[in-house]
């Protein structure tokens, strides 16, 4: 018999500021798009099963070249309820999934879901003592793996459950593949096989009614800016944000197609390229790993219309040669998240993609894990590029004090603030950081903060600056890493940079800048002197970075961001 996580039962919803009146200046370019939205008021199962009833012949995946209609999906996801009954799992139980983006991924979440218990999502590669951390911290009985990772599982106190990468292939890739994979075949002779477990299930299950309010998913920050958490997101958050995205993006639409590369164990993945996609129609091109070599390849091959991506990805992709002057054509919108685009970036990347045909748009998607990852989006109605765009419907937004919580005026620098539906539940088993995070402000309304700096302009359109903890102060002088990152990336000697604080014995603290040159620049006194001489002219004179580092690669988190913590936290032990 299963036992349901008691943090989990006790979390409530985030509660809408939907009483009190704001000023809401962005509303002049919502266009057509309404100001308020209906939300579904069940489960994410419940939401997805409207939209197998509506298309139920309709492509809902595909994962190397074998499909699944949304009938297909239904049938699947019955029948690993049916398994999950059998082994007592029961309301409220946290069940841990350590896998890529593969069908029995997405059969099991949604499963889960629908016999009222809940979804425990960690990356498949974290390290062995990570995901111990994670299934005892959920209290989770039971574990769902793959080949790849299942030696990652061994020892934790649950049942495991191995699902083979290839299982859901054709048979001539499968065997490919298999004997490619031999070595990471082999796994504990107590771990229940995929097969096995379907065989588990009963023959009838008890239907668990749950409501919007009720804790879904489980999905854990980047840790780019401290430990690692468990966010605990509502049905509701996920729920929302379909609805959501259905009035920002003209081209989430039933019919079209997706590419689900962005791993599921991240906001951006699951939230947006799963479940968004999903109960609206599209349908889901699965990828269980991101191959920057592939993807352009993928893309012209299997034809999505919407490519959700970070701006990593992107930028990796225009460094590949084109295809064909008609290769990436069937690209409508590509969605970017996850972290900053910049607008040399954006440009490129346009470039890019109307050399290979394509005549799709950037919409930025501003958010974090935290809301489940999008709160505002770039709109065709607002002609500047270098901003995060507009609240989506139903998100109000303001620019705090980090400190004091005091509501700054507009073109002030600050914390970004939101109330929204897809705001998390909280912390998992932490309270004082869940309380750091969600704060009661005078209005009486809890607001998320976010943790990032930026500004709303007269006009009520959202701007990025910096993070909250990477802010460097020099000689009483705010300095934002990021800021002079996009300045220093602009030189045409740099690939990449970040840029980090050190101590210093007049300023406190000072920049210095860690720089990637571009592919066949190599590292001479003239190369360094011009970079140098660039950053004086393109860098207000507080700001100016005091040392300078060449390396071959930038550091980056699970999820793709750079993780300059890696840098802080080597300048730090230099200076010790």
């Amino acid at each position: 018999m299963g036992k349901p996580c008691e943090y989990l039962s006790k979390m409530t919803p985030v509660q809408l500021a939907e009483n009190i009146e704001y000023e809401k200046k962005w509303l002049q370019y919502y266009g057509e798009m309404p100001e308020k939205l209906d939300y579904h008021q069940g489960s994410i199962y419940d939401m997805l099963y409207d939209a197998i009833r509506a298309y139920p012949k309709s492509l809902a995946m595909e994962y190397f070249d074998v499909e699944f209609t949304y009938r297909d999906l239904s049938e699947h996801i019955e029948q690993v309820a049916q398994a999950l009954l059998g082994l007592d799992v029961v309301p409220n139980e946290s069940v841990t999934i350590c896998m890529p983006n593969m069908p029995e991924a997405i059969f099991l979440i949604y499963a889960i879901n629908k016999i009222g218990a809940v979804c425990n999502v960690i990356h498949p590669l974290s390290d062995h003592d990570d995901i111990v951390k994670a299934v005892e911290a959920t209290n989770s009985t039971l574990v769902f793996t793959t080949d790849v990772s299942a030696l990652k599982v061994e020892g934790v106190k649950a049942k495991v459950v191995v699902c083979e990468v290839s299982n859901s292939m054709k048979p001539l890739l499968r065997t490919a593949y298999n004997l490619k994979n031999r070595k990471a075949l082999r796994y504990p002779a107590e771990f229940i096989r995929w097969k096995d477990f379907l065989n588990m299930g009963v023959a009838y299950g008890p239907i668990i009614k749950r409501t919007k309010d009720d804790p879904a998913v489980i999905i854990y920050s980047g840790g780019t800016t401290g430990k690692s958490k468990g966010i605990v997101l509502s049905n509701l958050c996920f729920n929302s944000l379909a609805t959501q995205c259905y009035a920002v993006c003209k081209e989430a639409r039933a019919g079209n197609s997706i590419l689900s590369a962005l791993p599921i164990f991240h906001g951006f993945g699951l939230c947006v390229s799963i479940h968004v996609p999903l109960t609206l129609g599209l349908k889901c091109i699965l990828l269980p790993k991101i191959s920057v070599g592939d993807l352009n390849n993928t893309i012209k091959k299997k034809k999505p219309n919407l490519l959700p991506a970070i701006p990593t990805m992107l930028k990796a992709m225009t460094n590949n040669p084109p295809l064909g002057p008609d290769s990436l054509s069937s690209v409508k919108v590509i969605l970017s998240g996850g972290d900053y685009l910049s607008d040399d970036v954006r440009e490129k990347v346009l470039e890019y993609f109307k050399g290979c045909g394509s005549d799709a748009h950037i919409q930025v998607g501003y958010g974090l894990s935290e809301a489940t990852a999008f709160i505002a989006a770039t709109a065709d109605t607002i002609e500047e590029t270098d901003n995060l765009g507009i609240p989506n419907p139903d998100n109000i937004i303001k620019i705090c004090d980090p400190e004091t919580n005091e509501e700054l005026p507009a073109g002030t620098v600050g914390e970004i603030c939101v109330n929204a539906p897809t705001v998390m539940m909280g912390y998992l088993n932490e309270p004082e950081e869940t309380k750091n995070a969600l704060r009661v402000h005078e209005d009486g309304v809890t607001w998320l903060h976010t943790g990032d700096l930026g500004f709303v302009d007269d006009s009520g359109v959202l701007h990025f600056t910096s993070r909250l903890k990477r802010m460097i102060i020099s000689n009483g002088y705010n300095i934002y890493p990021t800021e002079l990152e996009n300045a220093i990336n602009k030189c045409r000697y740099v690939a990449s940079s970040v840029v980090v604080g050190v101590k210093d014995k007049v300023k406190q603290e000072a920049p210095k800048a860690v720089i990637v040159l571009k592919k066949g620049v190599q590292r001479t006194a003239e190369v360094e002197k011009e970079i140098k001489e660039f950053c004086k002219q393109h860098i207000a004179k507080n700001a100016q970075p005091t040392e300078f580092e060449f390396t071959d690669a930038l550091p980056t988190t699970k999820i793709g961001k750079v993780n300059y913590r890696e840098f802080q936290k080597e300048t730090e032990e230099e200076s010790e």
